[in-house]
Formats: structure tokens, C-alpha cells, sequence
């Protein structure tokens, strides 16, 4: 009795030191794993690639939920059989690595060809981001422009839709549009290249 007694303490005691020493390990460990610099576009790229695998072909550092606080969006291409298209997602830096957030469903694209940047309006006080497929689904005898913006702080999708068929130009937008801004920089864009577009309430696939 008494050597069980002596023994069970000591048994218990150098599980507490074992668990503080792997716990202290830890620590040190991500004390000494040196800051990872997601300025540097290698890196950014490298790290987002870590998360999304090889399906991630674009990642833009930016301040996507708050104006003072560094987020990356990244660019996804998925070409199988099951599935063609492109997504976005959100990628929140914590604790010197990389956590997924919020993420998009499919959408029709791709990021050849594509233009993808960074967009503010004076409305809100974080940065979104646009898409615009250019002429990757364009053709000699017309073809359409898919175009998207991205606000990630309330997980919303704009969409617009150029199509370009026989003489006739028509464009889309999403009807979930409130926001004159957003409005006025799909309709300012298109205009650019299309200024004779009709302005359409109902969206159609080309044949």
C-alpha cells in the first residue's frame, strides 16, 4: 500500500513534466520558425499553394475584411471532367500561417487570357477584387466576357455578362446588384470596348 502510494504520485508527476517539456517544445519551436514575409509574390504564391494545392494559380495580398489587416484572395482553376470553371477564396493569415475562409462556388471562367485586380470604391473601407475573362471565350464571329466582383467581407458575388452575337451586344447584370457603385463599373468597363451594348434583364447562354 504504501509503495503504490509513493509510486502513483511519481507516475503522475512525470506525466505533468513530460506534457510542460512537449508544450515548451512547441513554443519554442514556433518561437524560432522565422516570420514568413507574404509581400514577396514567391512566397505568397508558395504558401496559398500549401492550402489550395496545384489548383491555385493566382493569389493577391490585400486588405479584403479589414482596412488594416493583411488577407490573401486566391485564383482556383479546376479542369476535370465533373467540373470546368473557376473559384475564389479567402485566405485569413493567423499565427504566421495561412487559414481558408470564406470560398465561392464554381464559376464560369478561366485565368488564361483573364484580368484579375484589386478595386476600391469610397463606400467601403476594405479592397475587393474584379475578374474579367476577356477574350478567352471570344471568337471572329463573336463569342461573351464573363466579369465578376468579389467582396469577401459579406460573401457576395457580382456578376456580369457581355455577349457579343451576330450584330446584336447585350449585357447582363446579376440581379443581386443594389450598389450603384458596383453598378456603374461594370456598365463604365464594358463601355470602354462596347459602347453600343443593350442593357438586358435577363441572362442567356450562348449556343
Amino acid at each position: 500500500m504504501l509503495l503504490n502510494k509513493i509510486v502513483q504520485p511519481a507516475i503522475l508527476f512525470s506525466i505533468i513534466v513530460l506534457l510542460f517539456s512537449c508544450g515548451e517544445t512547441e513554443e519554442k519551436k514556433a518561437a524560432k520558425e522565422p516570420v514568413k514575409n507574404y509581400n514577396d509574390p514567391a512566397v505568397l504564391f508558395q504558401e496559398t499553394k500549401k492550402v489550395l494545392g496545384n489548383n491555385a494559380k493566382a493569389a493577391y495580398l490585400g486588405f479584403y475584411e479589414d482596412n488594416s489587416k493583411d488577407e490573401i484572395v486566391a485564383g482556383i482553376e479546376i479542369d476535370t471532367k465533373e467540373e470546368l470553371g473557376i473559384k475564389f477564396a479567402l485566405l485569413r493569415i493567423k499565427n504566421n500561417k495561412l487559414e481558408k475562409g470564406y470560398e465561392t462556388g464554381l464559376l464560369e471562367g478561366s485565368f488564361n487570357s483573364s484580368y484579375v485586380k484589386k478595386i476600391k470604391f469610397p463606400s467601403v473601407a476594405y479592397e475587393l477584387i474584379y475578374y474579367n475573362s476577356q477574350d478567352y471565350y471570344m471568337g471572329s464571329g463573336g463569342g461573351e466576357i464573363f466579369s465578376y466582383i468579389f467582396d469577401f467581407k459579406i460573401g457576395k458575388v457580382y456578376y456580369a455578362h457581355l455577349v457579343i452575337e451576330s450584330k446584336r451586344i447585350s449585357l447582363f447584370l446579376s440581379h443581386n446588384i443594389n450598389d450603384q457603385e458596383v453598378k456603374n463599373f461594370f456598365i463604365n468597363n464594358f463601355k470602354k470596348d462596347y459602347p453600343a451594348f443593350t442593357l438586358v434583364s435577363q441572362d442567356f447562354t450562348l449556343d
